[in-house]
């Protein structure tokens, strides 16, 4: 005996819907006893489908789903005098040299390797993903894209692909034996990621890992032996690149000041605020030999407390401390220099101060003319001082003034002298001059 028509269908919608067979008069929601399909881990997709794959081309790669056009064989046996019904997929002839595939060249990833033999390791991705993962019979034409003419999907023929195998049924066939609108090609996406069992062996298997293991994680888990979340600590920061990509862990210089081609030695502490007030510990002014860098010199003194601060204290030179037999000579008086004078200039020098910093000038006066006496002149005898001309100043007193040796004379016929040719410098003298008297002559 074999199973009726209504045995063997009750058993598969049950089964498929998650229910067990236990009399033909219960209908699917009558049945209570559950039940399911057994699978194998290395026949279940571990990588995530897209619901958007692009048939755009052969070939076409989206994420985990390549778009393929896959001949096809009649599978012998499965005929009848309707025709035949049983067609098998298998890889393109040139599928290596095509793809772009990196399994590619590795079992069962091959040239013409028949879907329906791999148990499972090749796979057609079903519509239940997308309804964009609907394949397409073609029959007549060649292996290019398009080529040949579509079975739709409610063609007369009544098809059936099976996705798993790559197996495609047509209840009715176009006609008998050999026909030419027998499917030749099946255009679908072939799944070509990573299967379950492989996924887990790479992730290191949760509870089946190696019991002594310990794991350092950027996230806990709950699955994995002796696991700890990895974070950063003061000074540290760390950015990352997401699954595939780069964890990076590098030090915040907000917080810790990265130097290059620096070498430090011993301790360098250094608290407070950089943007307010900074605190230094300890002593500053030792260099590594044990000697100071910051050392006194003449009237200094360098003090180091010990909470870093260091005093430079000075006195001005020859208060005592300095050389007691030194001479200055200043243009003011400071009262604090021993042996000080003041700067000061003469008859027919002038001065000129370019401040700290600048130059200090003693030159001769302009305005002054200076004569050596030649020889002895009696009193009131006219002497003639050559190239002055008293009347360019209205022969004024106060214009014109007249030096003897340095003391300065008083111009009247009862005093000191009176000018006898005012325009050709002709001066009488009331008293005698003798060789080397100098007269100094200031117009101003």
């Amino acid at each position: 005996m074999s199973y009726d028509a209504k045995t063997e269908r009750l058993i598969s919608i049950k089964k498929l819907s998650g229910k067990a067979q236990t009399s033909n008069d219960k209908g699917l929601s009558n049945e209570g006893l559950p039940s399911g399909l057994t699978l194998s881990s290395n026949t279940v997709f571990g990588q995530t489908i897209t619901t958007s794959p692009s048939a755009a081309g052969l070939y076409t790669i989206t994420g985990q789903v390549e778009y393929l056009r896959f001949p096809t064989t009649f599978i012998a046996g499965s005929d009848t005098s309707s025709g035949r019904h049983g067609f098998e997929m298998k890889l393109p002839s040139d599928y290596e040299a095509n793809t772009s595939n990196a399994k590619a060249g590795t079992y069962p990833f091959i040239n013409d390797q028949e879907i329906n033999i791999t148990s499972g390791s090749l796979q057609l991705v079903p519509p239940s993903f997308a309804i964009t993962y609907e394949a397409k019979p073609f029959y007549g034409g060649t292996s290019a894209k398009d080529s040949g003419t579509q079975i739709p999907v409610l063609d007369a023929r009544d098809w059936y692909l099976d996705y798993f195998n790559g197996i495609i049924f047509q209840q009715d066939p176009p006609g008998t034996g050999d026909h030419s609108n027998n499917p030749d090609y099946v255009e679908a996406f072939l799944y070509i990621g990573d299967m379950l069992d492989t996924v887990v062996a790479s992730a290191g298997g949760g509870g089946a890992a190696d019991k002594n293991a310990q794991f350092l994680v950027l996230a806990a888990t709950g699955s994995l032996n002796a696991e700890r979340v990895m974070t950063m600590g003061t000074g540290l920061s760390s950015s990352d690149g997401g699954a595939g990509g780069n964890f990076a862990v590098s030090i915040n210089n907000s917080v810790v000041a990265t130097l290059t081609g620096s070498q430090f030695s011993g301790n360098i502490g250094i608290t407070g605020s950089l943007g307010s007030t900074l605190g230094l510990s300890g002593s500053l002014t030792r260099l590594i030999d044990g000697s100071t860098f910051i050392r006194a010199g003449s009237n200094v003194s360098v003090t180091s407390e010990s909470n870093g601060a260091i005093t430079i204290t000075g006195t001005p030179g020859g208060a005592g401390d300095g050389d007691r037999n030194a001479e200055y000579l200043v243009l003011s008086l400071t009262g604090s220099l021993n042996n000080e004078r003041l700067f000061a200039t003469g008859s027919g020098l002038t001065g000129s101060d370019g401040g700290a910093g600048g130059i200090y000038k003693v030159e001769t006066d302009p305005k002054m003319t200076i004569y050596s006496v030649t020889g002895s002149h009696a009193e009131n005898e006219p002497l003639v001082l050559q190239g002055v001309d008293f009347t360019i100043n209205s022969r004024s007193f106060h214009k014109n003034q007249i030096f003897l040796n340095g003391v300065l004379m008083a111009s009247g016929s009862s005093l000191d002298y009176i000018l006898d040719s005012p325009a050709t410098g002709s001066v009488s003298f009331k008293m005698i001059l003798k060789s080397e008297d100098i007269v100094i002559i200031r117009q101003s």
